[in-house]
């Protein structure tokens, strides 16, 4: 059976690209077919319809307008579809397929084009490996050219899923393998975009392509990733991903980082959601975050960089009070802190411009941004120098940032400023191309003129003449005034209202404007990539100075927020206690302002464990909060929210806080609270946070409270870290006395004539009650329930038998 050779091409094309969803340009539309057809349209609500046959069945097909591709793109690629254009190359001609190739190939996980990504996230893709009972796990951010490479045991599903949470990849690769397709589900479960790719080690050509770019790499970082198999095959398998779909990537993703989990402080899945680090809990935005209060950077890279601290929080002190140190210096320095404000505004998103140079991927106004970052980076260096010795970071950007000068005034020369003109070169750059620009003006007023003596000469004023790609520059008659055409007037074309026509006049001036704009057009792209070409030279340094910027950025946004909302330096320690004066819950806060009341801690030695009772609204669950976002605040680099806090360098933190159902993968509330217990009780250390809120409360009375005094007496007994426990549970008022440093402490309130008083106030105690019937008055129960639940809460008071 015949096949036509538009489907014929297309075949060829899908064929690479098995996949994907393939958009094939057909004259003004991008048209996908049969299958591809068929998701597009379901997906994108747009019609399905039908052409030609194929094997005696009808083709599916559906289209999006070239003009409008970018808005359908981000809707395909945000709901995890890889896309792969296939546009035509060259102009249709009559009786002749037109070349056709594949320009873009677009998966979640390593987008280029700012429409397409969040300005504020990183676009993270990573490669998980499974190899002897290790999952090995690497991270490319292809706009940075960094990666990351770690590996977790594959007993510890939980810290597979925190450092995938740290991350948050927009796509994640896993070899299609028996151990990846098992792994791939698991992943797929937790809401991530997956892909299953073929791989193979015994592959010698992929073998040796892949040692040729580990050349490229970082090697000390390269020789720590080779002496274990998991995190060499994640290397790999993303090697093999970026090959397939950005190859040009890989000339740019150089930058090998290796990390173990614990080098920064450990935040499993749940810490990272119940503190609402990033997103909330309510919708999955960053509004009401910890990262929306401390995000006053002055462009996108800096709060990205700001977004990386906060997962990533360090654990050396040395480290962690350089980032305080410059932090303070930038508070104090209003002027400094103001000009490299006013800088970095201008600056822009410097970092992922020179991403997408480097990857090729750059438009005329991605190099336009380009001069106006490098105008400003030579002050920000400046700025930063005069304050070198006061701080080793700021030495280390002032130092590190590098001056383009030459660069600068090279791209200020060559590239067109002026946004009227489509011109990529400027005026005045290249004689040559002045001189076949000014041609082609001239040409352009030849061909009026030449239109104003044919309208003379004929005595038709509505003559015109017009282009087409098909036939060139014509003369267009209407059809009542053909009669007029003078001898030498030759027809081209008959159209349904008017005749073309063309004369050796108008084929000569057609002839000399079109050589001066193909030749115009060949020394434009010349020049255009020679330009291009200066700035890829110093892409590295470009780089590295992009990303010193951000992080001055970071401090910046650091440093605004802690001035905005009075925070305080905190004094890092080697020992164990947390000693907090007047700490205050910084998104809480920011909201309620002045009347936010604070509150100290003192988890010492001899009070290392707190059980916290007192009524519901009561303020529990924000102080225990509170505590943990202070200590991680102050290891990301920022200034706390409270007059004063002398804090331990915290290896983990862990909180069990509220219930999260997951009734999707069949697991009850109390399942899930048990199991991130299990995972508080076995992983934490003496060196750990733990935050627990109303543990056993899933299940029976008896049953919750037997389990809440046996995870308490472990913790303080057996592991003994610093830990937060609060609970409704007011028989484990008797663990204060059976074990010295468990101490009583309550969420105050007072009785009053209207009803209770919430003080939000934590002092030393045991609360009398939860005044749970209290709060229920407050949300307008119906009054015979609220009667009745008064009347059954004093029976079970009574003692049995009374």
């Amino acid at each position: 059976m015949s096949v036509t050779p538009l489907l014929q091409q297309y075949f060829g094309f899908k064929e690479r690209f098995p996949e994907a969803l393939l958009l094939f340009q057909v004259g003004d539309f991008y048209e996908l077919f049969f299958e591809d057809a068929q998701k597009a349209a379901a997906y994108l609500g747009i019609a399905l319809t039908k052409r030609g046959t194929f094997e005696g069945n009808p083709v599916p097909l559906c289209g999006v307008p070239v003009h409008a591709l970018n808005h359908y793109l981000v809707k395909l690629v945000r709901g995890g579809f890889r896309v792969v254009l296939c546009e035509q190359l060259e102009a249709a001609r009559p009786g002749k397929i037109v070349e056709r190739g594949v320009t873009h190939v677009l998966t979640p996980g390593t987008l280029t084009d700012a429409r397409l990504l969040n300005e504020r996230m990183a676009s993270y893709c990573a490669a998980l490996f499974p190899a002897d009972d290790a999952y090995g796990c690497a991270f490319v951010e292809v706009l940075t050219g960094q990666i990351f490479v770690t590996f977790v045991a594959q007993s510890d599903a939980m810290q597979l899923e925190a450092e995938l949470k740290r991350f948050s990849p927009d796509e994640i690769v896993v070899p299609q393998t028996k151990e990846g397709v098992v792994l791939e589900a698991k992943v797929r479960r937790l809401g991530y975009v997956t892909t299953l790719m073929p791989f193979s080690r015994s592959d010698e050509g992929a073998n040796e392509a892949f040692s040729s770019w580990c050349a490229s790499l970082n090697s000390a970082a390269l020789e720590m990733v080779e002496r274990i198999p998991a995190p060499q095959g994640a290397l790999n398998l993303l090697f093999n991903y970026l090959k397939r779909n950005q190859e040009r990537a890989l000339e740019v993703c150089t930058q090998l980082f290796f990390y173990t989990p614990d080098d920064y402080l450990l935040l499993n899945a749940a810490t990272q959601r119940n503190l609402e680090l990033v997103k909330n809990c309510t919708d999955g935005s960053d509004e009401h975050t910890l990262f929306a209060v401390l995000d006053r950077a002055a462009t996108p890279m800096g709060s990205r960089m700001i977004r990386k601290w906060i997962v990533r929080p360090l654990v050396k002190k040395e480290s962690i009070e350089a980032r305080h140190g410059a932090v303070g210096l930038l508070i104090r320095e209003f002027q400094l802190r103001e000009k490299l404000l006013a800088l970095l505004k201008e600056t822009g998103d410097f970092e992922r411009v020179v991403g997408r140079i480097a990857l090729r991927r750059a438009q005329l106004q991605d190099y336009r941004a380009l001069i106006r970052g490098l105008g400003t980076i030579a002050q920000i260096k400046g700025a930063l120098s005069v304050y070198r010795e006061e701080n080793g970071l700021v030495r280390r950007m002032a130092d590190g940032i590098d001056d383009f000068g030459d660069l600068l005034n090279l791209l200020e020369r060559a590239i067109n400023h002026e946004h009227s003109r489509t011109w990529r070169i400027r005026t005045g750059f290249n004689e040559e191309l002045d001189r076949l620009r000014m041609l082609m003006k001239n040409g352009a007023q030849a061909l009026a003129d030449f239109e104003m003596a044919e309208r003379m000469r004929t005595k038709v004023l509505s003559l015109k003449v017009r282009y087409s790609r098909a036939q060139g520059y014509t003369i267009e008659l209407t059809k009542t005034h053909r009669d007029k055409a003078p001898i030498d007037y030759e027809r081209i074309q008959t159209l349904t209202n008017a005749e073309r026509y063309t004369t050796p006049a108008l084929k000569d001036l057609e002839r000399d404007l079109s050589r001066a704009e193909r030749e115009s057009e060949i020394l434009e792209d010349e020049l255009y990539a020679q330009v291009c070409a200066e700035v890829e030279r110093v892409g590295m340094a470009l780089k590295k100075s992009a990303q010193l910027i951000a992080q001055c950025d970071a401090f910046l946004g650091f440093a605004r927020s802690a001035h905005e909302f009075g925070f305080s330096c905190p004094v890092m320690h080697e020992g164990r206690d947390i000693m907090i004066t007047a700490g205050r819950h910084p998104v809480v806060a920011a909201v309620l302002g002045q009347s936010f009341v604070g509150n100290d801690v003192a988890l010492t030695d001899s009070e290392r464990t707190w059980i916290i009772t007192g009524p519901n609204m009561g303020g529990k669950s924000t102080f225990l909060r509170q505590v943990a976002l202070i200590v991680l605040m102050a290891q990301a680099g920022s200034w706390v929210p409270a007059e004063k806090a002398v804090l331990p360098l915290v290896d983990r933190i862990f909180t069990r806080i509220g219930a999260a159902d997951q009734v999707a993968a069949g697991k009850s509330t109390f399942l899930v609270e048990m199991e991130e217990t299990a995972l508080i009780c076995n992983g934490a250390t003496d060196r750990s946070l733990v935050i627990l809120d109303e543990v056993g409360r899933g299940t029976s009375t008896y049953d919750g409270l037997a389990i809440a005094q046996a995870v308490v007496e472990y913790l303080h007994e057996k592991v003994r870290p610093r830990a937060l426990f609060a609970t409704h549970f007011h028989e484990l008022k008797r663990l204060e006395t059976l074990h010295p440093g468990i101490v009583a402490y309550q969420a105050a309130s007072k009785q009053t004539p209207e009803g209770i008083l919430l003080l939000h106030k934590i002092v030393k105690g045991f609360a009398d009650g939860s005044f749970g019937i209290e709060v229920a008055k407050r949300v307008n129960l119906p009054p015979v329930v609220l009667a009745r639940a008064q009347e059954l809460a004093e029976q079970f008071r009574l003692p049995a038998g009374a």
